[in-house]
């Protein structure tokens, strides 16, 4: 059997001379800009840069900006061209956590605190050695000036924790040095901060419940978690 012979330097079709075509044009791309001794015309603005005609521009327009003008008087803005690749993505603020420690507070009011080792473009989070903190409203809070506002509880969970980045709320890293003792809480057990979570969740619901109740009634759309 015989194939058909195809030409050399490219694939079928393609001039043997393509790849050398597109190194020469990247190359004068990337060289530093040459000015062209070109005629100007008299009362003309002078002519944009040339980039040995690759890549052309137009400098401002002449005479003072117009009301609503797109693009202001004055030299062009330039945007560096040594910024690392991390700087383009929305999620870049967290490269700077990876391998710390981090709270992460979610739409639903959970909280987690963890080590963050990874994360996508999405603000996906990868967290090991995470507690989730559970909290409640300290119900002695006011009878004694050391009473702090609220209780909390750090259950530990094992291996690694996925929250999905559309959930994020805040994430922050932690002081290492304050964590131990944090302010206006108060180390609880388990059982007492979850049975007042719980609690404290029932009666918000039966008052947002009231609340939209009334408000429907007044002809007024109840807000979000009001609904009756």
């Amino acid at each position: 059997m015989s194939f058909p012979s195809q030409p050399h330097g490219g694939p079928a079709g393609a001039p043997p001379n393509m790849a050398l075509s597109f190194n020469a044009m990247l190359q004068r791309s990337v060289d530093s800009p040459q000015p062209e001794h070109a005629a100007e015309a008299p009362g003309q603005p002078p002519a944009g840069p040339g980039y040995g005609g690759v890549y052309s521009t137009s400098g401002p327009p002449p005479g003072p900006p117009a009301l609503g003008a797109g693009r202001p008087a004055g030299p062009q803005v330039i945007l560096p061209v040594d910024l690392p690749p991390q700087a383009f993505l929305t999620s870049a603020m967290l490269l700077d956590m990876v391998d710390k420690k981090v709270d992460v507070l979610l739409r639903d009011e959970k909280e987690y605190i963890g080590i963050l080792r990874s994360y996508d473009q999405f603000a996906n989070l990868v967290l090991t050695e995470c507690h989730e903190r559970i909290a409640a409203r300290n119900p002695s809070f006011g009878t004694s000036p050391t009473e702090p506002a609220w209780l909390i509880h750090d259950v530990r969970l094992p291996g690694l924790m996925t929250i999905r980045g559309e959930n994020v709320t805040i994430c922050a890293t932690v002081d290492l040095d304050r964590e131990d003792t944090p302010r206006g809480v108060k180390y609880a057990p388990a059982e007492e901060v979850r049975g007042l979570a719980a609690q404290q969740k029932a009666d918000k619901k039966t008052t947002d419940t009231r609340k939209a109740r009334v408000l429907k009634s007044a002809g007024i759309e109840p807000g979000f978690g009001m609904a009756a």
